[in-house]
């Protein structure tokens, strides 16, 4: 045989047997479990298994297989999460987290009864009076005063109530009428007096500035219509544009006296939303002497000019008073009042009476009432407030019958359910609580006290 071609012959058994290990390699390659021909895949974490639903994956932090809960981790942060164990970077301290009790009688010489709210730069405005005359203070974010103004407006009675205005300035509301100031309290107009009746008061309960650019406020009591004064004690409700001019004054309510609003919202479809007591008598007398004990919560919707859309009370035969109104997450409202089954004993008030908390839906129907007993008693009605929290629930602030100076009750949606009574070295009951930037909450109590929370209701 040529021996070139026996060399032939001999590459091609090579390359032959070479190619036949390979393949007999191949077929028998194993996965990482051991199995030939197997299909378990090691993941990221070295669990070898066939099941990829199980892949172990990275966590917030980097890690895989990693349990790590991701957030800001620092405590002083407005968004600081306690239950974070890797911090993301997100902790926002632009915000600053207070919590405070303040006494500002020094400065609100006159009155007990005061009105808090929260500005946009983190600080806080108060309303109250200064020697017979409607005052207010600004503060820092915490609670120390930047300035104070008082006013020619005589205000020694009653409650009054403070919005800052979306200029920056600020509007105040008492018993006598309403001025309204820039950013730093100076005086830009006032308006005193009912319309058509520049000598009546109009005991201003609340004042909301709505997304027309409008201003509404609410009171009542002693108010009498003008154009029918048969009507003893009615509510009133007067529509007012940026500049001070009245575009509209409407008076709602029954023959007797004492019919007040309380509280003026804006509704889930952009109407008004107000929230009072309507007296109905003591049957067979319809006014009767003792008409304050003789009442139901009485809830309104309007339209912007305030035509009513529709009214309902919530009652039964004797005590009950609608004090204030917030939103349920945009389906329907609720609404915190205050209820006494004095049986005709007013007596029995002093011990007997209770919170009502109402659900009612967008037409005004009930959902749903809770009672809780232990209510202080005021002829007047006890001072009560609501607000939504920052999760879907909501608290209240008013007066416990007892021992105790202030009564802070949270619950709902996304909330532990807290009852809290509490003792103040000043100060009782709750004339205002309203939600703060960090979450928290500043309340307004009788006697002076201004008091910023957190979340938790701390201070």
């Amino acid at each position: 045989m040529d021996f070139n071609i026996c060399r032939y012959l001999q590459t091609l058994l090579i390359i032959g047997l070479v190619f036949w290990s390979c393949e007999e390699e191949q077929e028998l390659s194993k996965d990482c479990a051991g199995n030939i021909n197997g299909n378990s895949i090691e993941d990221n974490c070295g669990v070898c298994d066939s099941d990829t639903t199980n892949d172990c994956i990275e966590d917030c932090a980097g890690i895989w297989g990693g349990d790590n809960i991701c957030g800001c981790t620092d405590s002083t942060s407005y968004n600081y999460d306690s239950n974070a164990t890797f911090d993301d970077g997100s902790c926002n301290t632009s915000i600053i987290m207070t919590t405070f009790i303040k006494n500002v009688e020094p400065e609100n010489r006159c009155s007990g009864s005061i009105d808090a709210k929260q500005t946009t730069d983190g600080g806080y405005i108060i309303a109250g009076c200064n020697d017979g005359s409607a005052w207010l203070m600004k503060t820092d974010p915490y609670g120390e005063k930047e300035w104070e103004q008082t006013y020619n407006m005589d205000d020694w009675w009653g409650n009054r109530a403070v919005i800052q205005t979306s200029d920056g300035g600020y509007l105040f509301a008492g018993w006598e009428g309403v001025l309204k100031t820039d950013a730093n309290g100076t005086m830009e107009w006032e308006k005193r007096g009912v319309l058509g009746n520049t000598g009546k008061h109009p005991y201003y309960e609340d004042a909301m500035e709505h997304s027309n650019g409008n201003f509404y406020l609410v009171g009542g009591g002693p108010v009498i219509d003008p154009n029918n004064t048969g009507k003893e004690g009615q509510a009133i409700m007067v529509k007012m544009s940026p500049s001070g001019s009245v575009l509209k004054t409407k008076f709602y309510g029954g023959q007797c006296p004492d019919d007040i609003f309380r509280k003026i919202i804006e509704s889930n479809d952009g109407k008004l939303l107000i929230v009072g007591e309507k007296s109905h008598g003591e049957s067979p007398y319809p006014c009767s002497f003792n008409f304050r004990y003789w009442k139901d919560i009485w809830v309104v919707k309007t339209g912007t000019n305030g035509v009513v859309k529709w009214e309902k009370t919530y009652g039964g035969d004797f005590l009950e008073k609608g004090m204030d109104i917030v939103s349920a997450n945009q389906e329907g409202y609720v609404v915190l009042g205050q209820k006494c089954k004095h049986n005709r004993n007013l007596s029995n008030c002093d011990s007997q009476t209770k919170v009502v908390i109402l659900d009612i839906d967008e037409e005004g129907n009930e959902l749903d009432e809770t009672r809780l007993p232990g209510l202080y008693h005021f002829e007047a009605g006890t001072e009560m407030a609501l607000e939504n929290t920052h999760s879907g629930g909501y608290v209240f602030a008013t007066y416990p019958f007892g021992n105790k100076d202030i009564w802070l009750y949270k619950w709902g949606e996304g909330e532990e359910t807290m009852d809290l009574k509490i003792f103040l070295d000043d100060g009782i009951a709750a004339q205002s609580i309203h939600r703060t930037n960090d979450n928290g909450f500043i309340i307004s109590t009788l006697g002076c006290i201004i008091i910023k929370t957190d979340s938790n209701l701390s201070f």
